[in-house]
């Protein structure tokens, strides 16, 4: 694993100067640091932040310090208080992304306050205003425009600002965008042959203010703790080495137990560290000052030793200098430190690294296996995907993937292969792939074709944002998904942040959990295990939940029909915990849902029962969704009539295809649906019969940006043969079809094929133009129902929507909240209404 040396890092140790510890392959290279802290504004209209400036300055000391990273001083700007203002924080992130090259580390730290301006956001300075935040304050705008232009490989940045932060006065509130919030520090990632590692560390998501200790925000104290070294605790023993990746864990897991620790109201107990990590490699971003040193020293003693191999010495320095992930090297390594030490000899070392490296070799069957599947999908995908791609350059990206994966080096031998990779062979590019997986080895990382996995997520991950390799575990989360059923208890649960416990959401309608009186709310503290999710006696294993994440928890909890768990759960109200055994059974997920439940938790499917006005939200199309949809339908037609229906597609991100044909065919006549054009052959139309279409009650299909694939097949048909009314926003714009394949291993290859084009031949993939507002893509709405919702009318919406779904306790109330008007639902109301009393018959 090639190791990355950021700084210049000097020790003064009993009266002699050390240097800092080197791999044979690292590249020395200086980091380059922007630090902004603004605790007092010039503008009394934004908020003060207590620990602002001491929080910038504190973590200036600790890079620049000698124990630590020991940045150059003249590498860093430092701006608090007021030279910190709009001019000098542009200087400075202009210096930043100039001076950093690609093998440099950079960093931008802002402690303080924001605000949302347009569709984007601003970063206040300390000669900032409010009132003119467009002009006077850091636009999110140019930051991105300046860290597009950044080189550097290895970036890191450290937020810690409430984009609420300020008194509007009697100007209205501004909205947040927060699909925009941050963009800034990503960068144009499609524009880069290279993926650079860009990390984001965020006190929260910004919407609210962050916790503040006595001496430092919380988010800057477990910053500064984790790189004085309460972060170094990947593999058995600190290593001296703070990497990326360990800072990230430490966070994540340090920042909400101590808001559990010292929040003095739910909201601060709550807060919760928010990480944008787009890492390609690994790399240290700071040194440990008690641990370093110690790894210094003994890698001077080990390069002292006579007579070993020149391999060797690199791979000892290599292995002492940072803590491998593998257990194998980590063996190594602790045979290595023996050496050093003094405790074991040459020949017994030799007898050591031999007896591990033998356990790491990996037999030539096993790597001849991997390489047949890599050809096998990479031929699946050079005659399926709708782009033309050749065989090895779909080899190329499965190997360089793979090891940048794994953060491996990939060998001088095999880089040459694929720089001459076109003129290979099917023979050659199998001992290619046979190599390069042989050179890796045996490693826990690899096992249970990891290794198909690495590779086919670099060969197809790439491509298009749609099409990838699926492994065997989230193929079968996918087809919950998609077919709509599942086993298991029927609850859905989150982390509860304050009790670090996990919490019911809601039990699922008619699941053996909801049948056994699970409901929203309760808080489950142990699951409970005298049989494994089988059915097969096991000792009686019992969990708490605390500290467990929610993937962790359905892992325990799912298991096959008829078979048993339990589950121990705390409920408002109630003084004792409730123990309740569940039989586990088949799982139903509702995709068509109604406008409100009823007592009984059924829905209620008419949004204006006086005028037989009914209302159907379709979350999903999954292979029960036609079914429960017809089924509904034919009810109410049944019993009370239908004289105005709105189908509510928004937020709805797709699913099956077949579904989707046959949902669009029960609401029209006869006539194409939808066409589906592939690469090669001719193209495919669906289209729909007369029999059984619901046609004579007038139609509003609701949509906005997140409706996409399946639900903009359905809207944009209904549109075009004028069955109904589309109201909302413009769709999403996902006009391409995937395409499932099968693997021995279990995963999938999803593979984009084709593209689907509307009953009037229209557009509807963003992706094939340059998605400008002015071009044809995706679903608009009918001319004059266009109702734009604001970013904040979208957000409350979609929880809503959500509080909906809920089925709580007998004579629970949900959450007060303030009342929310359903803008693009009223106008659908009011259109159907009008239609009513017009003479005019629905269009068939």
């Amino acid at each position: 694993m090639k190791r990355f040396v950021m700084g210049i890092f000097t020790l003064a140790l009993a009266g002699w100067t050390a240097q800092p510890i080197l791999a044979e392959d690292d590249v020395p290279a200086p980091a380059y640091v922007v630090i902004v802290g603004v605790s007092n504004f010039a503008d009394a209209q934004i908020k003060p932040r207590k620990h602002a400036e001491t929080d910038a300055k504190a973590l200036y000391d600790i890079l620049v310090g000698k124990m630590n990273l020991n940045v150059d001083p003249a590498n860093v700007k430092l701006l608090l208080g007021k030279d910190a203002t709009k001019a000098n924080i542009d200087k400075a992130t202009d210096w930043l992304t100039k001076t950093a090259g690609k093998d440099d580390m950079a960093i931008f730290a802002y402690f303080g306050q924001g605000a949302p301006i347009g569709e984007r956001a601003v970063y206040f300075g300390s000669d900032s205003t409010f009132k003119n935040r467009g002009k006077d304050a850091v636009l999110a705008v140019d930051l991105e425009a300046q860290f597009d232009k950044l080189k550097s490989q290895r970036f890191a940045a450290f937020l810690d600002l409430h984009f609420l932060g300020f008194d509007a006065g009697k100007e209205k509130t501004p909205d947040v965008n927060t699909q925009n919030l941050y963009r800034e520090f990503i960068g144009n990632e499609e524009a880069k042959e290279e993926l650079p590692s860009r990390v984001m560390f965020l006190a929260n998501s910004g919407l609210k203010p962050s916790l503040d200790l006595e001496n430092h925000g919380i988010f800057a104290q477990v910053l500064l703790d984790g790189l004085n070294g309460e972060a170094d605790v990947e593999g058995y023993e600190p290593d001296g080495n703070i990497t990326i990746t360990e800072m990230v864990k430490y966070i994540r897991k340090s920042l909400p137990e101590l808001a559990r620790k010292f929040g003095k109201t739910n909201e601060e107990k709550s807060q919760n560290p928010v990480i944008f990590d787009f890492q390609s490699f690994d790399f240290i971003l700071d040194y440990n000052a008690q641990a370093h040193p110690l790894a210094f020293e003994r890698v001077e003693k080990f390069r002292k030793i006579k007579g070993l191999e020149k391999q060797m010495t690199e791979e000892g320095v290599n292995l002492l200098n940072r803590m491998p992930k593998l257990e194998a090297k980590q063996e190594l390594r602790k045979a290595y430190q023996k050496l050093a030490d003094g405790k074991i000899d040459s020949r017994e070392f030799a007898q050591d690294r031999q007896r591990i490296m033998d356990g790491i070799v990996l037999p030539e069957r096993d790597a001849d296996r991997f390489a047949l599947i890599v050809l096998k999908a990479a031929r699946v995908a050079e005659e399926t995907y709708v782009e033309r791609k050749s065989t090895s350059y779909l080899v190329d990206q499965a190997i360089t993937g793979m090891y940048k994966g794994l953060n491996e080096k990939i060998p001088s031998a095999i880089g040459d292969k694929l720089k001459n990779i076109q003129a290979l062979k099917d023979v050659d590019l199998r001992k290619l792939l046979v190599d390069a997986r042989l050179h890796l080895g045996k490693r826990e990382d690899l096992d249970s074709n990891k290794d198909i996995d690495a590779a086919l997520h670099g060969m197809l991950g790439k491509l298009d944002p749609h099409t990838d390799w699926i492994d065997k575990e989230s193929y079968q989360r996918m087809l919950k998904d998609t077919q709509g059923t599942f086993t298991g208890i029927g609850v859905q649960i989150r982390k509860n942040v304050i009790r670090d416990e996990l919490q019911v959401v809601t039990p699922i309608i008619n699941s053996p959990a909801y049948k056994a009186k699970i409901y929203a709310g309760d808080i489950i503290t142990k699951i409970i295990r005298e049989v494994d999710s089988e059915g097969n006696p096991q000792p009686v294993e019992i969990i708490p939940t605390k500290g467990m994440t929610t993937d962790q928890a359905v892992k325990k909890i799912l298991g096959n029909p008829g078979t048993k768990v339990k589950i121990m759960i705390e409920r408002e109200g109630e003084k004792e915990p409730k123990e309740v055994e569940i039989t586990r059974g088949r799982i139903e997920v509702e995709s068509v849902m109604g406008y409100k439940r009823k007592a009984d938790d059924q829905w209620d499917y008419y949004v204006d029962a006086a005028n037989k006005i009914a209302y159907i939200r379709l979350t999903q199309f999954a292979g029960n969704s036609y079914r429960d949809l017809e089924r509904v339908m034919r009810e109410m037609k049944e019993t009370s009539g239908i004289k105005g229906f709105v189908l509510d597609l928004r937020f709805n991100p797709g699913g099956l295809l077949e579904s989707s044909v046959k949902i669009s065919d029960l609401f029209i006549d006869d006539g194409i649906i939808v066409t589906v054009k592939p690469r090669d052959g001719k193209d495919v139309s669906y289209v729909g019969k007369s029999s059984g279409s619901y046609t004579t009650f007038p139609m509003v299909c609701l949509v906005n940006g997140m409706s996409a694939s399946a639900s903009e097949i359905v809207s944009a048909c209904l549109q075009d043969h004028g069955r109904a009314i589309v109201i909302g926003s413009r769709s999403y714009g996902k006009g391409s079809v995937q395409t499932l394949h099968r693997f021995d291993t279990g995963g999938v290859i999803k593979l984009t094929n084709a593209t689907y084009w509307r009953p009037s031949n229209r557009n509807i993939n963003k992706r094939s133009t340059k998605g400008k507002d002015d071009e044809e893509w995706g679903v608009t709405p009918n001319a004059g129902f266009e109702v734009k919702m604001t970013n904040k009318e979208n957000a409350d919406l979609a929880e809503f929507l959500r509080e909906q779904e809920i089925i709580r306790a007998p004579g629970q109330k949900a959450p007060e909240k303030p009342e929310f008007r359903d803008r693009q639902l009223e106008t659908a109301i009011d259109y159907l209404r009008s239609q009513m009393r017009s003479p005019k018959t629905a269009k068939k």
